[in-house]
């Protein structure tokens, strides 16, 4: 088997992953011992597979219609980077706020290092405030 470049990696999770709604498949990118930097609704780090399977429930009970769409990928050594835009259908109440039925549109960009063919770490940095606007948790200035 062709070992995956970390490009592949990145738009290999997202698509598998996240617009597939596959947790499962959560270990045929990421390393066992993956740190996952800032990934959590309060950006806090999440280690090994569990706790960002966890994550991910959670944001597909509360969310529908997720589609990432990767507006840039970009690769050097064992390192990549992507700028990334997501639609998604809030219709889960774990929020804090009753399903809107709204669809919204979050931004994101990711960073990830990659051995052996597995995402060893990531680093997520997306749009919480945007989220919460659209949402009607924050009333913007």
């Amino acid at each position: 088997m062709t070992q995956r470049s970390p490009a592949q990696l990145m738009r290999g999770f997202f698509a598998d992953v996240w617009n597939a709604r596959a947790p499962d498949q959560v270990a045929a990118y990421m390393a066992p011992d993956v740190v996952n930097y800032a990934v959590d609704e309060a950006g806090g780090h999440l280690v090994g597979h569990a706790p960002f399977q966890e994550f991910l429930g959670r944001f597909l009970g509360n969310f529908s219609n997720i589609h990432f769409t990767m507006d840039d990928v970009m690769e050097s050594g064992d390192s990549a980077a992507a700028r990334w835009h997501c639609t998604l259908t809030h219709t889960g109440p774990g929020l804090g706020v009753p399903p809107t039925g709204k669809t919204l549109t979050i931004r994101g960009m990711t960073f990830l290092k990659a051995r052996d063919g597995f995402i060893t770490e990531g680093w997520n940095e997306w749009d919480r405030a945007a989220l919460a606007t659209q949402l009607g948790l924050l009333v913007p200035a």
